[in-house]
């Protein structure tokens, strides 16, 4: 038998995880909510408040040391984390009232091993109600970085980057943008149903669905829920996709028949998508350089009724002669920071550090460079990440071409959908949040000579 909790309580254990472990917050979060019996409405406040502290623990953290008169170093973890979901309540979710915000979080720490703790708490939280709106916070025309930072909770090193790249204005509306909810999206598998037919099945099951605008397999639905537990998941109908990784796929358009590389393949999203549009003909080598992970692209290509894909335990750095010239298309949806996926996984942009996206740009030529030497005369390679950083984006294609003059950056404008094809620039086309309305992502179609 399950044990019973609340929203908060569940959001404690997963942000728990989080803290101490290291766990990415979708697992953490997951785990938790399989492992305890809830009601759908606790369900989805837990994961509001669970994404809701991760995405704002720099600015909680910043008033709640205003609140406590004392830096939040100086806070016992468990203590801290509590009032990160009390604090979270009180100044973001409009929905609940603020004497059920504090009353709630004083119970959560009179169930914990600090109970000791609750008059302290209680104290903190009824101070910040005081003092809600008397925080001062930094003056925008004397530290814009340092009030666009603490006021959207993104690192200030970040913003500084974002600012002086994109300008102030810009730069605020990404800011914004990355804190609003990614829309969930679907690719159909036209192996199987077309996208009416997917549509129709989801709405049988009470999961309301309409038809996306970026691909033709895209799919849009409103609202959450466990999709795996659905017939039309089990029966392999769709996957759950961004509709920037979708695009992807389409920007390399294989052809039935043809020999693809997955360069960087797990899960397998892309992969599979792949095969769909290669109508299961030809063939699909998916390489990983974790051996679990390849499990992961195996039992998609299972469930999605998919059996021309290959996958293979190596690094593309590492191909070997027998792949030199075997593949017509090869995808490179390369590591990177992923800051343009911020709003679907907030903990990157506080794992992130600076330095990691020149190391990450290193990795990324290597990649690319590697990929090259393996692609058949006059085939095609796309670039992709989920990133729009210079140095892992434009800089790495500038760098690839100069020194690969039996490539070049090939038309993709086609690809888009018309109001987005004017995006489209020398090197590829970077998709934005605040602009597009879907993940940051950066594509460039590459065409080696023949």
């Amino acid at each position: 038998m399950k044990k019973i909790i609340n929203a908060r309580e569940a959001s404690l254990l997963a942000l728990n995880r989080v803290e101490d472990e290291g766990a990415f917050i979708n697992l953490a979060l997951a785990e938790v909510l399989g492992a305890h019996q809830m009601d759908p409405r606790d369900k989805r406040l837990a994961a509001e408040i669970t994404y809701g502290v991760v995405s704002y623990k720099m600015t909680l953290d910043w008033l709640i040391s205003q609140a406590a008169g004392r830096p939040v170093s100086k806070l016992d973890k468990l203590v801290l984390t509590i009032l990160r979901i009390g604090f979270y309540q009180l100044f973001y979710l409009d929905r609940v009232p603020e004497s059920a915000a504090c009353n709630a979080t004083v119970e959560l720490i009179k169930k914990s091993k600090k109970k000791g703790l609750a008059s302290f708490v209680n104290g903190v939280m009824r101070g910040a109600l005081r003092k809600k709106d008397t925080f001062p916070w930094p003056d925008r025309d004397t530290d814009e970085v340092g009030y666009l930072s603490l006021k959207y909770a993104h690192p200030h090193w970040l913003v500084s980057r974002w600012v002086s790249r994109l300008g102030s204005e810009e730069a605020e509306a990404l800011l914004a943008a990355n804190n609003r909810p990614a829309p969930l999206s679907v690719r159909t598998n036209t192996l199987r149903v077309t996208r009416p037919e997917l549509i129709e099945a989801l709405e049988g099951q009470g999961v309301k669905a309409v038809p996306g605008e970026v691909t033709p397999e895209d799919v849009i639905l409103e609202g959450s829920g466990r999709l795996t537990g659905l017939m039309a998941y089990r029966s392999g109908y769709f996957q759950v996709q961004g509709e920037s990784a979708m695009l992807t796929s389409r920007i390399l358009d294989p052809a039935p028949g043809e020999q693809v590389l997955d360069g960087c393949s797990a899960p397998g999203g892309k992969t599979t998508h792949l095969a769909q549009l290669m109508e299961n003909q030809g063939k699909i080598v998916a390489l990983d350089i974790y051996p679990h992970r390849l499990t992961l692209v195996d039992a998609t290509c299972r469930r999605l009724g998919i059996d021309i894909v290959r996958t293979q335990c190596l690094d593309v750095r590492e191909a070997t002669e027998e792949l030199v010239g075997v593949f017509d298309r090869i995808l490179l949806d390369v590591p990177c920071s992923g800051f343009g996926v911020i709003r679907r996984k907030p903990d990157l942009k506080w794992r992130r550090k600076e330095e990691n996206i020149k190391e990450l740009s290193n990795v990324q030529k290597a990649i690319l460079n590697a990929a090259a030497g393996i692609l058949k005369p006059g085939g095609i390679i796309v670039y992709s990440t989920c990133t729009n950083e210079p140095e892992e984006t434009d800089e790495v294609i500038t760098s690839f071409l100069s020194s690969h003059s039996d490539f070049g950056v090939v038309a993709q404008e086609t690809y888009l959908p018309k109001s987005w094809q004017d995006s489209a620039g020398e090197h590829g086309i970077h998709l934005y949040p605040h602009i597009h309305g879907v993940d940051g992502f950066f594509i460039s179609r590459l065409q080696k000579k023949l």
